[in-house]
């Protein structure tokens, strides 16, 4: 049996949740890795869904990356020289277009009036984060709520960009406090700063284990996009999300 959602806003993680980055991400980081001798299995138990100003720092604190300088070419790696091998999640691009629609009246196109709800909450800076939604997101068109790892202080699991997100649809919607959010993610970290923002989270098994979204605290785990529905969305009323066949917890 289904389970129902409602919520007022959604808010994505991009990389591993709505786009499929991880051997884009892993070859450029890899590369890196060999450079400065740096065993590349050692970053990548920890780097995936973190900031990678944080890794700079963690793994290679002789690389100069002021003004993130490090960070924005390894960003503009991954975008320019491995696009052919990203790909979209499963069921993304239905779900995002069926998010900027009213169920109640076919005319109207939140994407038009730039009333989404919904933002991309993500650990990448601008140049990879807006290339996807240039290229293989181009059909959906990036949203006006826009965090990047460059507009925080703190990164995931800290649910500091998730709150900026979640507060800046309110205030261009008008909102009243609380506001409900869903967020989605395929990361650990990601999950604990949707659940330290108060939000339900829906965990993507496209990069990490199930269990290891469960133990991080996520309501839902689906295997991709496919599982989740938008059965109502109206310009006065809420969001309400059908969630099929979920990993977690089990629906029969």
């Amino acid at each position: 049996m289904p389970f129902t959602v409602n919520t007022d806003v959604c808010l994505f993680d991009l990389d591993g949740t709505l786009v499929d980055t991880k051997v884009a991400s892993e070859a450029a980081w890899t590369k890196l890795c060999v450079q400065h001798n740096v065993n590349p299995e050692e970053l990548f138990k920890v780097s995936h869904g973190a900031k990678s100003a944080d890794m700079f720092k963690r793994f290679f604190p002789n690389v100069d990356n002021t003004d993130d300088k490090a960070t924005l070419a390894l960003d503009k790696e991954i975008a320019d020289c491995y696009l052919d091998s990203v790909r979209l999640i499963p069921g993304v691009e239905e779900l995002l277009l069926l998010l900027d629609k009213d169920t109640a009246d076919a005319s109207v196109n939140f994407k038009d009036n730039d009333r989404r709800k919904w933002a991309i909450v993500t650990s990448g800076y601008e140049y990879l984060a807006y290339s996807w939604f240039n290229t293989i997101l181009k059909k959906v068109g990036p949203p006006s709520v826009f965090v990047t790892g460059g507009d925080v202080t703190r990164g995931k699991p800290d649910p500091m960009g998730y709150a900026m997100a979640r507060d800046k649809i309110a205030e261009i919607r008008n909102y009243a406090s609380p506001t409900r959010s869903v967020v989605f993610e395929d990361a650990p970290v990601g999950v604990q700063a949707g659940k330290a923002m108060g939000a339900t989270v829906i965990g993507i098994a496209s990069s990490h284990a199930p269990e290891k979204l469960v133990a991080a605290g996520a309501d839902f785990v689906v295997a991709d996009m496919t599982h989740v529905k938008v059965t109502k969305n109206t310009e006065g009323g809420c969001i309400t999300l059908q969630v099929s066949d979920p990993i977690y917890p089990a629906s029969n």
